[in-house]
């Protein structure tokens, strides 16, 4: 990393950076944080390696450095923003929805090595590297991403049920939700196999994210009812049957 007392990085510094982070984000998603090596991405970026020791200080501060500029492509804080600003709990859950499988999707519609690809299909790949083979670099996109986004989700469903957002049927709700976003992202290699006319273009992701918040409203809508589940369990730590 530049000494805090350095002066501003040149135009050429600039353009290298750029490169180390375009070239990083294309090697760490095509083979994860363990297989790729600093040289890989130099190769590729058409840098030196005491670049990365410049700009970065090593592989994990370029690796940290490629996830926030992926997730800040994805577009987290915005989808986050205007969710939190919705009136309503159904529009909100429908633009998380939404913003959830378009960014996966962003994966889908490209290929490992396209270079039309660009940095937005490189958050999904990285992260299912990550669940494999976690590095410390999780712990960070959790506590800065993936968490808030999880409280929200949680938020927005909390007063669709009428319950607290840390109730048990809350939080099972929220994991029932992401899943079946998720699955469209990880399970590629299946769905490609037991549906093969399945084409993820704009038009079907968005049919699909319409689906699964109408399937799952239908599903919240049960749980209200006097009937429901929700009016009845109670999470094992929240004290009173």
């Amino acid at each position: 990393m530049p000494p805090k007392d350095a002066p501003p990085p040149s135009p050429e510094q600039e353009i290298t950076r750029s490169r180390l982070l375009e070239a990083a984000g294309e090697v760490f998603a095509e083979h994860g944080f363990q297989a790729t090596t600093v040289r890989d991405i130099c190769a590729r970026a058409g840098a030196n390696v005491a670049a990365v020791n410049y700009h970065f200080r090593d592989k994990m501060g370029l690796y940290d450095a490629v996830l926030k500029e992926s997730l800040c492509v994805a577009g987290h804080d915005d989808v986050r923003r205007i969710a939190e600003q919705s009136l309503s709990p159904e529009i909100a859950l429908r633009l998380m929805i939404t913003g959830m499988l378009t960014r996966m999707s962003l994966n889908l519609l490209s290929k490992p090595g396209d270079p039309a690809s660009g940095r937005g299909s490189w958050h999904v790949r990285i992260m299912a590297h990550e669940m494999a083979q976690p590095t410390a670099g999780l712990d960070r996109v959790i506590e800065q991403v993936i968490g808030p986004n999880y409280a929200l989700m949680r938020q927005v469903l909390g007063r669709l049920l009428e319950l607290p957002p840390d109730h048990e049927t809350t939080r099972l709700c929220a994991h029932s939700v992401i899943g079946q976003v998720v699955h469209y992202a990880h399970a590629r290699p299946v769905i490609s196999r037991l549906w093969p006319d399945l084409n993820m273009s704009p038009e079907r992701i968005h049919q699909i994210a319409e689906h699964i918040t109408s399937f799952s409203l239908a599903g919240l809508r049960a749980l209200q009812s006097p009937a429901g589940s929700s009016k009845q369990c109670s999470a094992p730590n929240q004290g009173k049957p």
